[in-house]
């Protein structure tokens, strides 16, 4: 049996909005990271098609999960309202294995995906901002 340390230090979590991204750079991201995409977007629809859940679910199969306890309720306005943060990690550890948290937002720092990565890193997970999808560069 896996302890929680172990797979604290084996875990890593990745976040990045999808805004003035293409899409083709994303099933090469993830297999360099060896990482499932998990949608953290409250309601995973968008009014470019490749973006919207069912087309996701297409592309990348298996890889692709959607996380509605780690969404927003508020979109765009407001202070970030998290579904239920708790479950949503606990959710996310389940899975054991590397994983990009994904949203809409081009700024993470106007985005609830910094509330996820801060709370995982509180409890102990490395979770870095994705600066670029075609080199896979990570920021803290």
């Amino acid at each position: 049996m896996v302890s929680e340390i172990q797979t604290q230090q084996k875990i890593k979590f990745y976040t990045t909005g999808y805004a003035n991204r293409d899409i083709n750079d994303l099933k090469p991201m993830l297999n360099t990271l060896d990482a499932v995409l998990v949608d953290v977007r409250f309601s995973p629809t968008s009014e470019i098609m490749r973006w919207r859940q069912i087309y996701l679910k297409a592309l990348l199969r298996e890889k692709y999960h959607h996380l509605s306890h780690l969404g927003s309720r508020v979109f765009r306005e407001g202070k970030a309202q998290i579904q239920n943060l708790d479950l949503g990690i606990k959710i996310l550890v389940s899975f054991n294995t590397n994983a990009i948290l994904m949203c809409e937002c081009a700024d993470p720092k106007k985005c609830h995906r910094i509330i996820i990565a801060q709370e995982l890193r509180r409890k102990g997970f490395e979770a870095v901002e994705l600066e670029n999808w075609k080199s896979s560069k990570a920021v803290i």
